[in-house]
């Protein structure tokens, strides 16, 4: 999902307490679950401002499944989704909406702030 990843970057870009490899990462696979397992169609991605040193992510697909988690074996290269995300945004959550679901998670501030030159 490189076009979700960046129009993340772009959001957050200004903003160099925010972790943007995390932001980068849990987008594109919250971004590519909603294409594989929603039932087709596209997604909607909200990127709050920064708040309070952390960032809010919203991703919505017209999908009614709640994610699940799915059994992987230690070489598979899929299933660890959802426990990307209780690693790095815990306390991420799934709301019903009118036209399917969102899934939102919070991204913490970096321990120190990112310069242009390490990204």
């Amino acid at each position: 999902m490189p076009e979700a990843r960046a129009i993340a970057a772009r959001a957050y870009a200004p903003y160099p307490w925010v972790d943007h490899d995390t932001v980068k990462l849990l987008v594109s696979e919250t971004a590519t679950n909603a294409v594989l397992h929603a039932g087709g169609g596209g997604f909607d991605l909200i990127c709050h401002a920064p708040f309070d040193g952390s960032v809010q992510i919203e991703l919505h697909d017209r999908g009614e499944r709640r994610p699940a988690r799915r059994a992987h074996g230690a070489w598979d290269q899929h299933g660890r989704g959802l426990e990307l995300l209780d690693l790095l945004a815990p306390g991420w959550s799934v709301v019903r909406t009118m036209t399917g679901k969102g899934l939102v998670f919070t991204v913490k501030a970096a321990p120190y702030p990112v310069t242009l030159n390490e990204r």
